[in-house]
């Protein structure tokens, strides 16, 4: 179910993302943010103990319940613990509780309220000094989805996710996160508008990639079963039946109850 709802995100194509040229300010490596410096929180703080965790779980119960209130919760402890401590990390999981809670929203088809939570994220890591690889590709998922709610804007949210990526991958050419927003945005654009290029190169690096580079229990490590269940989509895209067998295989034994990996199994069974 986690996969279904985010890759919700690049539903709306980023339809002339693969043409879009960046004229925004060139990125200072120099200027980076390491979350590594930057996420040596005092033990005493639980609340970032397997955050990335806590948000999806928070998420899913308020799915269940039809009721936000946990997820409302949980965004004010954290703009607490920022207003205490305004450090990246702390913004960072702040803006990825919002990227949820627009889909919670989206699913009760209020796309309005949707919106206005994924455009406070969005500002969020926007306003961010010295960001770092994980900062840019998340921002750079977060500006794709925004594109269904400001179609106004397609070419400038379009540039700027591909700018964002772009960075990430500059930053860090080994992030996982950063491998599989580049993937997904050239999945989602139409072949006419170019799409279709990269898309493969993109996911074989991201599943290839560990979740995290030092198991640490405040970093993000999502992306990887995104990754996997792109990758079969792409090979039952193209009829290539022996490599989307193969790869939901080496996926299922990683996530054997990922709920839309196993809705791709239906669509190998004798191929």
């Amino acid at each position: 179910m986690k996969s279904i709802f985010l890759m919700m995100n690049f539903i709306a194509c980023l339809l002339l993302l693969s043409g879009a040229c960046s004229t925004g300010p060139q990125l200072d490596l120099a200027q980076v943010a390491h979350y590594e410096e930057t996420s040596r929180i005092p033990n005493s703080d639980s609340l970032l103990v397997g955050i990335e965790d806590k948000i999806y779980q928070t998420f899913v119960r308020c799915i269940i319940d039809q009721d936000a209130t946990a997820l409302q919760s949980l965004s004010e402890r954290l703009e607490s613990t920022y207003a205490e401590r305004p450090q990246n990390l702390v913004r960072y999981w702040s803006a990825y509780l919002q990227y949820y809670w627009a889909i919670y929203h989206l699913k009760s088809e209020d796309e309005k309220a949707a919106n206005r939570h994924l455009q406070r994220g969005i500002d969020w890591l926007d306003e961010l000094p010295r960001k770092n690889a994980e900062d840019y590709a998340l921002l750079a998922m977060m500006q794709g989805f925004a594109i269904r709610f400001s179609t106004a804007k397609t070419i400038q949210l379009s540039r700027a996710a591909k700018k964002n990526v772009g960075y990430a991958l500059a930053i860090d050419s080994t992030n996982l996160r950063a491998h599989y927003v580049m993937a997904s945005n050239d999945y989602y654009t139409p072949a006419i508008y170019g799409g279709g290029k990269i898309v493969e190169r993109h996911l074989q690096r991201a599943v290839a990639l560990p979740d995290q580079k030092v198991e640490n229990a405040f970093l993000p490590s999502w992306g990887k079963e995104l990754a996997y269940e792109l990758l079969v989509r792409w090979y039952i895209k193209g009829e290539r039946w022996a490599e989307a067998k193969a790869t939901f295989q080496q996926a299922q034994g990683l996530f054997p109850d990922s709920y839309p990996l196993n809705q791709l199994a239906g669509q190998l069974i004798g191929r």
